[in-house]
């Protein structure tokens, strides 16, 4: 059985000493995960997201000015967000 994104993000998480909310564990999780630098410790965005226009609107409206990182956990490579689209980033 294939891992679930769940388990993924959580893994990095701990791994990477990012710190997980509560509301993470609410809902189940998708391929797009947003990682919050400007907290101490770094914190993953609870929400997760299915495609790419959603987190860019996420990022967009509700991160706007704050240090993100958004995680594309299936083919495990970030993504750089230009104000307008995604282009791939480094592998993780």
């Amino acid at each position: 059985m294939a891992e679930r994104y769940k388990d993924k993000i959580e893994a990095f998480c701990k791994e990477s000493g990012i710190a997980i909310p509560s509301g993470f564990y609410r809902h189940s999780a998708s391929r797009y995960a947003a990682i919050d630098f400007e907290s101490s410790p770094p914190k993953l965005i609870a929400k997760t997201w299915f495609n790419q226009e959603d987190a860019a609107y996420y990022l967009a409206n509700l991160g706007q000015g704050r240090s993100m990182r958004i995680l594309d956990f299936q083919d495990r490579r970030e993504l750089i967000f230009n104000g307008v689209r995604f282009a791939h980033g480094d592998e993780f």
